[in-house]
């Protein structure tokens, strides 16, 4: 049997109309890529524009990630190797560091600063404002300075010190010997005492002598000291 060709029937208006749908297709606007992934190379670059990236799972770079706009953060940020940052810092949140923390320049702390832990300042120190220890003791090499023994006192390393307590200044050595000072006379104790008050000189526990001209005169009642004239 022989074949006849209906020239009403021909495919080349299928194939016209299916060429056509391939030069005004985008598949690439809904692209789905499988297993075998897509590869750059020869330094071809992938260019977004107004668009978006939007990673699900996770994105590695084995080279450098540069960023010249703005990077934003909202979940947990790990960084394992040195962390380089030479503009400015502004963290508003808290910040917990478990290592070393080193600062080779100027810091400044504008908020109140709590350290609860040992500070060692091995630099000269200015202080310019007030200096409140509520509790705990001043120590500088044998000088202690107690705001709390004897409504405060300062304690010498080598015997003795300076307390006050109740309108009272008492300056004492390693002994019972002494300077006792309130609003009305200094005390001079030790084996003798001698007192010097607003008009009045007065001296107990003086030795006794006898056979010489006297030239002084002490009151038995007061202690008092006067001048024979």
């Amino acid at each position: 049997m022989g074949k006849f060709d209906n020239l009403n029937d021909s495919q080349v208006p299928d194939i016209l109309r299916r060429l056509a749908r391939l030069e005004t297709a985008s598949p690439v606007n809904n692209t789905a890529i499988g297993r075998g992934g897509v590869t750059v190379y020869d330094g071809g670059v992938i260019d977004i524009e107004n668009g978006g990236l939007i990673v699900n799972g996770t994105a590695t770079i084995h080279g450098v990630l540069n960023a010249d706009g703005t990077i934003s953060f909202t979940g947990p940020v790990t960084i394992a190797g040195p962390l380089t940052i030479t503009g400015t810092t502004n963290i508003t949140g808290d910040v917990t560091s478990t290592g070393t923390f080193t600062n080779n320049g100027p810091t400044n702390l504008n908020g109140a600063t709590k350290t609860t832990g040992t500070l060692s300042v091995e630099g000269v120190t200015t202080l310019k404002a007030d200096l409140n220890v509520t509790t705990g003791k001043i120590k500088a090499g044998g000088l202690t300075v107690d705001p709390s023994a004897s409504g405060g006192s300062i304690v010498f390393s080598g015997g003795g010190g300076v307390q006050g307590v109740s309108g009272v200044t008492a300056m004492k050595g390693a002994g019972n010997a002494g300077v006792i000072t309130n609003n009305t006379a200094a005390v001079f104790a030790g084996a003798s005492q001698l007192t010097v008050g607003d008009g009045y000189v007065t001296i107990d526990g003086l030795p006794t002598v006898s056979g010489v001209a006297a030239n002084l005169y002490m009151d038995p009642s007061t202690s008092a000291i006067k001048r024979i004239v």
